[in-house]
C-alpha cells in the first residue's frame, strides 16, 4: 500500500499553482493538482549506498586467494617462488659436473701423462703436479658455475615475488553496485503510478 506524505503534497500543490498561474486560472489548477500528487505519492525512499561486491566467481577467488597465499609461503601453491636449491644442485650435478669429471678423466689427464711420458718422467713429480694444477682448474670452473647458478636463481625468485606482489596489489577484486534508479519524476509517470483511472480523475476534477 502506498504511503502517503501530506506535507509534501500539501507543498506541491502550492509549488505546482504558482508555476501553473502562468498559464491563466485553468494552468493553476493543472498546476495545484500535478504538484500536489507528485508531493502526495513522491517517493521517500532513502538513497541507496553503492553495494561492495567482488568481480570474482566462486573459483576464480580461491584460485586467487591461494595466490596470495603461496607469495607468503601458504598454501597449496606455498613453494610457487620458493627457489629450489637442492633441485638445482642435482640439475647442476647431472647436467654440468659429471660431464666436467668425465672429460678430466678421459681426455685432461691422458693428454698430461701422455706428455710426460714421452719425456719418461711420467712418474715424476712434475706429473703430479701438472695434474693437480688441471683437476684444480676444473673444480674451481665448476664450483664459480655453481655458485653463479644458485646466485641467479635466487635473484630470479626474489625478483618473481616481487612481480608477484605488485600484481596482486594492482589488481581490481570488487566494485560497486550502482544505486537504483530515480524515482518518476515526469507527470506522465506520476499520473500512472495511481492507477488506470488516474486520467480519468484528473479530468473530473478539472471540470468542477
Amino acid at each position: 500500500m502506498a504511503k502517503y506524505d501530506v506535507g509534501s503534497g500539501l507543498s506541491g500543490a502550492a509549488s505546482g499553482a504558482a508555476t501553473g498561474s502562468i498559464f491563466g486560472p485553468i494552468g493553476t489548477g493543472v498546476g495545484a493538482v500535478v504538484g500536489g500528487i507528485a508531493g502526495l505519492f513522491g517517493s521517500k525512499k532513502k538513497k541507496k549506498k553503492p553495494k561492495r561486491m567482488s568481480t570474482l566467481d566462486p573459483q576464480q577467488q580461491a584460485l586467487y586467494n591461494d595466490y596470495v597465499g603461496s607469495i607468503r609461503g601458504e598454501g597449496p601453491f606455498s613453494d610457487l617462488y620458493n627457489y629450489d636449491a637442492e633441485g638445482a644442485n642435482a640439475n647442476f650435478d647431472q647436467n654440468v659436473s659429471r660431464p666436467a669429471y668425465r672429460n678430466f678423466q678421459e681426455n685432461i689427464i691422458p693428454g698430461i701423462t701422455g706428455q710426460f711420458r714421452g719425456n719418461n718422467i711420467q712418474n715424476s713429480s712434475y706429473t703430479g703436479e701438472a695434474l693437480g694444477r688441471a683437476g684444480r682448474n676444473v673444480q674451481e670452473g665448476l664450483d664459480a658455475q655453481r655458485s653463479n647458478m644458485i646466485f641467479n636463481g635466487q635473484q630470479n625468485a626474489q625478483q618473481n615475488k616481487q612481480n608477484a606482489i605488485q600484481n596482486v596489489m594492482g589488481t581490481q577484486t570488487f566494485a560497486y553496485s550502482k544505486p537504483g534508479a530515480q524515482s518518476p519524476s515526469t507527470i506522465d509517470q506520476i499520473l500512472g503510478s495511481l492507477g488506470t483511472n488516474s486520467g480519468q480523475w484528473l479530468a473530473d476534477y478539472l471540470k468542477k
